[in-house]
């Protein structure tokens, strides 16, 4: 067994499929499959379960997996672990990130850490926080930024750095456009645009929804917030937005209200796999967005009680 057999093994794991494994690995599929089965052969047991429609791991495959990912993540940092105490870091860091997010801050940020940390190579994937938290798990992703907290935090480790009351967002002559401000309730014949079901945030909606006594009617979903924006201003629905996004809002095009009874949050979250080990230059990632976010929420609280 070397570090190659686990290489192999991973990417099977992660693909659930041999041809594909292959693909990501640049080899061929019988190289793949010999690599795997050597492996099994050497600890006795099987490590898959093989069909001709998918494949998945076995019990004894699902242990093999958490400590193959440890041993792998250790070899490659190896280098770069050893690198960083003689030169600029250097490596590659995978972030997931919801394309629904606050855009500005995370562009400030990563070109911050890009002028600090040059020589590290931030590769950004944009899903929804649904998907985010499954790469997380599996080792796809090094860090996520979700909506909310993941159901079962014994997988992973976080943070939050903010936590938005969601405003409803209506064309500029909307009836609803001048309130001070609106129950869920009351929106009940209102047509919704929401984001995809990718996001957590379109099923926390629809639950409220639920809660209130009604089903509310979609006439359209995005992953993308600006055509959100622009769906509400050519008058096809309401929205519903973070209030610190609403602030930029142009009022030539939508109006926003709060919303009550009952107010919905809007939190953002950082996360990564418990007990991964992190190679370093995700560790200084994620320390980094750390200081940055959390020190951005600290200044923009402090601004707003200033204001108030």
């Amino acid at each position: 067994m070397d570090i190659v057999h686990l290489k192999y093994f991973i990417e099977v794991a992660r693909h659930k499929s041999f041809s594909k494994a292959a693909a990501a690995s640049h080899v061929s599929q019988s190289a793949v499959s010999k690599m795997v089965k050597d492996l099994e052969q050497e600890l006795g047991v099987a490590l898959f379960n093989r069909n001709s429609k998918h494949v998945s791991l076995t019990d004894a495959g699902v242990m093999f997996l958490s400590q193959a990912d440890q041993v792998v993540t250790l070899f490659a940092n190896l280098t770069i672990d050893f690198e960083s105490k003689f030169k600029l870091p250097r490596g590659k860091v995978s972030i997931g990130l919801p394309p629904m997010t606050e855009s500005v801050t995370f562009a400030q940020l990563l070109g911050e850490f890009r002028k600090k940390y040059p020589e590290i190579d931030l590769k950004l994937y944009e899903y929804g926080s649904k998907k985010i938290e499954p790469a997380i798990r599996e080792g796809i992703l090094d860090i996520g930024i979700i909506c909310r907290l993941p159901d079962d935090l014994g997988l992973y480790d976080a943070f939050s750095f903010t936590h938005e009351p969601l405003k409803v967002v209506v064309h500029r002559d909307h009836a609803l456009a001048n309130l001070k401000e609106v129950s869920l309730s009351s929106l009940a014949e209102e047509p919704f645009v929401l984001s995809s079901e990718d996001f957590s945030l379109h099923d926390e909606i629809i639950k409220k929804c639920k809660l209130a006594g009604f089903q509310p009617k979609i006439v359209f979903e995005t992953s993308q917030r600006e055509l959100m924006i622009q769906t509400v201003a050519a008058n096809l629905g309401i929205a519903f937005v973070p209030s610190n996004i609403c602030e930029r809002l142009s009022r030539d095009l939508v109006r926003s209200i709060p919303l009550v009874e009952p107010q919905i949050i809007h939190s953002m979250s950082v996360i990564w796999k418990k007990g991964r080990h992190l190679s370093y230059p995700a560790k200084l990632c994620l320390e980094f967005a750390r200081e940055y976010l959390l020190g951005a929420t600290e200044i923009r609280l402090t601004a707003e009680t200033a204001v108030d």
